[in-house]
């Protein structure tokens, strides 16, 4: 077993022990004179739990986050550890989804809630009323805020321990997305405590609003995949169509990803960049055979011809609004430092950064692969090309961050020789 491996370990016992407690603690401190109350919200948590929403690699989210919210702040704390207790066991129980999962599920659950029913607590002034919103707006945000950050950092951290993945990688991709999401339905969990206390009944209006939520967020998620999807057969049409090129936009999208990774740009943006990567060439499907495959030098005319696939590529993705930044990467990633690239002339700091990173991404790995005029040169000799052109061709920063890269793998492979 090794050291990632007993992290895990240890990290998934002391969740699991201080959620158990806080569980253990809150059924010694509730009345069960209220059955049927929890028996309401056991089954309506039990209900929207069962329908969980993918936003992260490993990671999923449900709709019950303004539910608890709006039962930390009718009930209680220890009444919606319970609840929102039983029915994360109840749903996942249902789903299959192992005794390991249903107790740390549980268990950060209640660790959040108690957190956050704590800062409720400490900032609610005293007062008859049950929820006055102009007294209990300040203490709700605060809560509502407590709950996602340590509810996303509970679930970041075993995710990270789990994949074996930097935890600040896992942070970067994940924040965004989880963020909106949660930030987004805090205002469902008010606007039901604002219900309950005209008419505790009519909570469950808000039932079809939370669904409408679910529906959108599963639509947009659905978009996404399917928007990759159609990127990655498009750079599958390219590479097919000429042997010496085959997985040549792939090799170029991880290129990308590392660099921007490198560069410490965001996940979103390197996903961006893995993306455009993958269709960066998609403007040769307008380019003929005789042309794309020539194993001699291009004439004049040709070569103006080849010029030409990157706007042809970027006017093939132009309906892909979701991903708008890619369009230029894909637009300008024949550009030059020094204004002599094409098909703008665009120089230095003009050209997004994003076609920048993918200049020497593509650079090098047509530099290292044959081709039907020349055979591939070694790493070494595409490294050297990128360090004598830097400045002139290449961005400078995005070089050293593609050397560091290039470095790290060399230590990785003499590592896995050894």
């Amino acid at each position: 077993m090794d050291v990632q491996d007993l992290k895990f370990r240890a990290y998934f016992i002391v969740v699991a022990l201080f959620g158990l407690l806080i569980f253990i603690f809150a059924i010694k401190n509730i009345s069960w004179e209220l059955w049927y109350f929890y028996l309401f919200w056991v089954i309506l948590f039990t209900f929207i739990e069962m329908q969980p929403i993918s936003l992260n690699i490993k990671g999923k989210y449900s709709l019950s986050f303004p539910l608890s919210l709006a039962v930390l702040m009718i009930y209680g704390t220890w009444f919606c550890i319970i609840v929102s207790g039983i029915a994360i066991i109840l749903a996942d129980t249902i789903g299959k989804r192992g005794w390991k999962k249903i107790l740390f599920n549980c268990s950060q659950f209640s660790i959040s809630i108690f957190i956050a029913g704590t800062v409720y607590i400490k900032l609610s002034p005293p007062t008859s009323e049950l929820f006055a919103i102009n007294e209990h707006i300040l203490p709700f945000v605060a809560a509502a805020a407590t709950d996602i950050v340590i509810n996303f950092l509970l679930v970041e951290i075993i995710i990270s321990l789990s994949s074996k993945i930097p935890l600040f990688s896992v942070i970067k991709m994940d924040w965004e997305m989880v963020a909106l999401f949660l930030f987004s339905l805090a205002p469902i969990g008010l606007l039901m405590a604002i219900l309950y206390t005209n008419e505790p009944w009519s909570t469950v209006l808000v039932v079809p609003l939370l669904l409408l939520a679910h529906n959108s967020f599963e639509n947009y998620l659905r978009l996404r995949k399917q928007a990759r999807t159609t990127i990655e057969l498009l750079a599958d049409v390219v590479d097919k169509r000429d042997p010496y090129t085959a997985s040549h936009s792939s090799r170029v999208a991880a290129y990308a990803e590392k660099i921007g990774s490198e560069m410490g740009l965001p996940y979103e943006r390197v996903e961006a960049l893995g993306m455009a990567g993958m269709v960066h060439d998609v403007g040769k499907v307008a380019i003929t055979n005789d042309i794309l495959q020539k194993p001699g030098r291009l004439s004049d005319s040709e070569f103006s011809q080849m010029k030409m696939h990157p706007e042809t590529g970027y006017n093939i993705l132009c309906p892909l609004d979701i991903y708008k930044d890619l369009l230029l990467y894909v637009l300008y990633h024949h550009e030059r430092m020094d204004g002599k690239g094409y098909p703008r002339g665009l120089a230095g700091r003009y050209i997004p950064l994003g076609a920048r990173i993918l200049a020497v991404a593509d650079s090098f790995d047509a530099m290292t692969s044959d081709r039907p005029y020349r055979t591939a040169m070694s790493g070494e000799e595409a490294i050297n090309e990128l360090i004598n052109n830097s400045g002139k061709q290449f961005d400078p920063e995005v070089v050293d961050a593609f050397l560091s890269v290039w470095e790290k793998e060399k230590q990785a492979r003499g590592e896995e020789n050894k």
